[in-house]
């Protein structure tokens, strides 16, 4: 059946405005390929009705020897019909060995962001079709992953925070294309590579899909509906899911006993979100092992690590996301404390050793008085370690559990130290409760740590 040429350029129409394109300036990703041309000379004949303003972006990837006569057509194209044309033109050198397609994205994309700021358009416009919707969705689905990657292509999404990608050609499929390109006489180019089924697009392109069309002329259709419910019922449970988030926060963690609080359905669906808003993508089985790790209730501290950057940990009361210390931590240093001079802890922290009567003292300055000024030693906790008590010796060990301290505090805490051996003193935390300097001494010392 002969494409209606009119009723493609009113589906064309039609979706635009849809799609909040018009009374805009915008810019065409274009490649030379039928799609684009296509939609570039469509959007042109709907131009003074859009009243839109068309900018074109074109990459030279180098990737094919008809680059050079595609970069001349493209050019003398735009020139013709006085529309601006930005050209960027990737060198052969800077092509990677492998995963040339990825990097090549990455060129196209960091390009189209450039000219969009550098010209203040907000709307990139790609020419991705029905056909391409299907492809992308059955390759996610065989790939495996988040539900949410079934949403395949988009019609509208964010693009680097401050722009939009659009595609209105979603609801078109490759023959119309085509259709419609020959019976206006739109040149345009073959990628050759697009014949090979070395790629797992072209072989899903070449032989499942025409199956699936068989089976159902309305097979892109539906994928492009179910896509779109998919995306419309993913929005909805990420708003509740938000609202939940917001009231479980607490700055950059989340509060462990009103997430446990929630069902298992929501406990996974908010875990989720919230690696999602940290720009963090993982396996389902890491989810699994992170709720199961949050549902351990003989484990009131764990870690897992996510990637090689960042870790999710489980710290009593509170969860969240950290980078991973990098340094690793020297349990035998240790400093003698010198009369009258401060020593420098991490975090503009200090600690230092003074006569009582020659330290100004500041608010919230901690302190400890005592009898000497001689053997104090700042070190980490050691096997063994007891905090000296009124009622005897306390484990420093159940001083950190009874005051629920993070392994990773622990392991950082300052002791305060006589004889390097008697703790007297657990920075931040606790200290000892006896009286250390007699009523009838000459001189008092006193310990002061100060936090800023």
């Amino acid at each position: 059946m002969k494409l209606n040429v009119k009723k493609f350029e009113n589906q064309l129409l039609q979706r635009l405005r849809d799609l909040k394109i018009s009374n805009k300036k915008v810019l065409l990703a274009v490649s030379t390929g039928v799609d684009s041309m296509v939609l570039l000379s469509g959007m042109l004949k709907l131009s003074k009705v859009l009243d839109v303003e068309i900018n074109v972006a074109y990459i030279d990837h180098q990737l094919r020897e008809q680059s050079k006569e595609e970069t001349k057509f493209i050019k003398e194209f735009c020139f013709a019909r006085n529309i601006p044309l930005y050209v960027y033109r990737w060198e052969k050198e800077e092509h990677p060995v492998q995963s040339i397609e990825a990097a090549a994205r990455e060129v196209r994309y960091n390009f189209f962001e450039k000219v969009l700021k550098e010209n203040n358009i907000e709307y990139l416009v790609t020419a991705h079709h029905g056909d391409d919707q299907a492809e992308t969705f059955l390759m996610k689905l065989i790939r495996g992953g988040n539900i949410q990657q079934l949403q395949a292509i988009q019609s509208v999404r964010i693009f680097r925070e401050d722009y939009q990608i659009v595609r209105p050609m979603l609801i078109f499929n490759k023959k119309e294309i085509y259709d419609y390109a020959k019976q206006l006489g739109i040149k345009y180019y073959e990628d050759e590579t697009n014949k090979s089924d070395d790629y797992q697009r072209n072989r899903l392109r070449h032989h499942i899909i025409p199956v699936l069309k068989a089976e159902n002329p309305e097979f892109l259709k539906h994928v492009l509906e179910y896509t779109q419910q998919l995306t419309n019922n993913l929005q909805a449970i990420q708003e509740v899911a938000d609202v939940k988030l917001n009231k479980i926060s607490k700055e950059e963690t989340l509060d462990y006993n009103k997430f446990v609080k929630e069902s298992p359905l929501w406990q996974r669906i908010l875990l989720e979100r919230y690696l999602e808003v940290k720009g963090l993508e993982i396996k389902e089985t890491q989810v699994q092992q992170i709720l199961a790790m949050l549902n351990d209730e003989k484990k009131p501290q764990a870690k897992f690590d996510l990637n090689e950057k960042f870790e999710f940990y489980h710290e009593y009361l509170k969860i969240g996301i950290r980078i991973k210390s990098t340094t690793s931590l020297n349990l035998e240093e240790n400093f003698e404390l010198k009369l009258n001079q401060w020593h420098n802890l991490e975090e503009g922290k200090k600690i230092g050793l003074f006569k009582i009567n020659e330290i100004e003292l500041m608010p919230g300055d901690e302190t400890l008085v005592v009898e000497d000024n001689e053997n104090w030693v700042i070190r980490h906790r050691q096997p063994g370690d007891s905090l000296k008590m009124s009622f005897g010796n306390q484990k420093i060990k159940k001083v950190f559990i009874d005051k629920k301290i993070p392994s990773e505090q622990r392991n950082k805490s300052w002791l305060i130290t006589k004889n390097k051996n008697e703790v007297y003193w657990i920075l931040e935390t606790k200290k000892t409760d006896l009286s250390l300097a007699p009523q009838n001494a000459k001189i008092h010392y006193i310990l002061v740590f100060r936090k800023k």
